[in-house]
């Protein structure tokens, strides 16, 4: 049964008048009458008379009418409910990058279970393209990453960007360096090719200079442990849970850029709790944010 149908019945009988029912509707006068002559072949009963050009409800239709106003407030009621992300249940598949899990994830997922506690997270932390050829394979919903993407079929949304530093172990913690102090240490950063890696590479490019030995390592929590162990200097997003007593951020002649970050999702019928998901880690990140562009020192 069209609720359109319904929702024009209920008009015209509280209103009392076709006319009125049109234009409170905004449809035309012969629209109202097809409406209402279709609910009536649908139902086989006639719900006015139209008797001296006045419109009285009949008895059928006065029988049906509670029925009918009951009908659209549930249709209401559905709508509202899926149109509020709120109110969602279930699961989002996210994938993500290591650089979000040791910054902003644990104030996402909070986040997330305050807003939407019937609402869970599935995570999947995995270098950028390992994630990316999981959400085009269909295994994610969402991504926390650092490529972008655009195409007619997603929505991209830029994130508040990584700051990023150098660290290294506590005997370092006083000193500044330049990059070409740093050439002499061995370099510990992010997965070959990944952004963090070709970011510092450029820079030290940038200078005429090259590192003589890069690890390129996906575990940032491994990237710390050698760091604090003494064997190199690290490129570290600043403000991270991976900085404790052995691992210092550290003074260097030459800033790095900071790191993309964007939140991605299709364009499906949850795109609206996959939106509120991606409000909520723009906040995240722009709290992380503000926490990063302290002085550099003991963190």
């Amino acid at each position: 049964m069209n609720t359109r149908f319904l929702e024009t019945f209920v008009a015209v009988a509280n209103l009392g008048s076709f006319r009125a029912a049109a234009d409170q509707l905004n449809v035309s006068q012969a629209t109202v009458s097809s409406r209402i002559s279709a609910l009536e072949t649908e139902l086989r009963v006639r719900l006015f008379d139209r008797e001296f050009h006045a419109t009285r409800i009949t008895v059928a239709g006065a029988m049906i009418l509670d029925k009918a106003q009951e009908m659209l407030a549930t249709e209401r009621t559905l709508r509202n409910t899926l149109s509020d992300p709120t109110e969602a249940v279930g699961r989002v598949r996210l994938g993500l990058v290591s650089s979000v899990v040791h910054t902003w994830l644990c104030d996402l997922i909070e986040e997330v279970a305050r807003y939407y506690p019937r609402l869970g997270l599935e995570l999947t932390v995995e270098p950028t393209p390992n994630i990316a050829a999981a959400f085009e394979r269909g295994a994610l919903d969402m991504l926390l990453t650092t490529d972008d993407r655009h195409d007619e079929t997603c929505v991209c949304a830029d994130l508040p960007p990584l700051a990023m530093g150098w660290f290294g172990p506590e005997g370092m913690c006083d000193e500044t360096l330049t990059l070409a102090d740093v050439v002499g240490s061995p370099l510990i950063t992010f997965t070959r090719n990944s952004r963090p890696h070709t970011n510092v590479l450029a820079l030290f490019s940038e200078r005429g200079l090259r590192p003589s030995i890069v690890h390129c390592i996906t575990s940032m929590a491994a990237i710390a442990r050698l760091t604090q162990r003494g064997l190199g200097i690290a490129t570290l997003p600043l403000a991270s849970d991976l900085s404790g007593p052995e691992l210092f951020s550290i003074n260097v002649d030459a800033q790095l850029p900071p790191l993309p970050l964007y939140c991605i999702w299709r364009r499906s019928s949850d795109a609206a709790t996959y939106t509120a998901i991606a409000d909520l880690a723009r906040d995240c990140a722009e709290r992380h944010q503000r926490l990063a562009q302290r002085p550099v020192g003991h963190h």
